[in-house]
């Protein structure tokens, strides 16, 4: 039997060490019109290190449509480096960690659409959504968007949604919530 897309197994759900992603775009064009990423490595359940950068996105993707939604414009990324420029750092920075991301699909076409503009080869082997496993792990809740998931999760933290290296830190402590959580002995395998 085929693994639902993007829910994980328990042994990856139990993985100590991971990496959390978010991704924000410029616009509809294309999903490598990314204008911000954000990682997130955690290992023992402490935020270990932190990779955050504005994008510049490829030349025929420049047009920012999303500002509205996340605050970025074309100022904010002069000078900033394209995806080829930090592609080894980011291929560091994860490594053969579990990468996880809320609504993994959409950072998933990001990140391959990057790669396959640039000829990169970034992509994580594993890579799982925080929104889809929610799903599984706590069912009843009113919604699985990102701020209702935190919620629930991790009550404190202050999410400023849709700024990627808030997003990316609030998925880890949803991932952290469920590697912690009695929810362990449910619905995964």
């Amino acid at each position: 039997m085929r693994p639902a897309a993007y829910i994980p197994t328990r042994e990856a759900l139990c993985c100590a060490e991971f990496v959390t992603v978010d991704f924000e775009t410029a616009n509809r064009l294309s999903p490598a019109s990314a204008c911000q990423v954000a990682l997130v490595k955690v290992a023992g359940d402490r935020v270990a290190d932190t990779l955050v950068t504005y994008l510049r996105p490829p030349e025929e993707y420049t047009r920012f449509d999303f500002t509205y939604i996340h605050g970025i414009d074309a100022a904010d990324v002069d000078g900033a480096p394209t995806w080829y420029d930090i592609a080894d750092e980011v291929h560091d920075f994860v490594g053969d960690l579990p990468v996880w991301a809320h609504n993994a699909p959409f950072d998933a076409s990001v990140w391959r659409a990057l790669d396959a503009y640039y000829f990169t080869g970034t992509f994580p082997r594993q890579f799982y959504c925080t929104c889809r496993t929610a799903r599984r792990l706590v069912p009843g809740l009113r919604d699985y968007k990102l701020p209702t998931v935190t919620s629930y999760c991790a009550p404190t933290f202050e999410l400023v949604h849709h700024t990627a290296d808030s997003d990316a830190l609030a998925c880890a402590h949803i991932v952290g919530k469920f590697r912690r959580s009695v929810y362990l002995n449910s619905l995964l395998d």
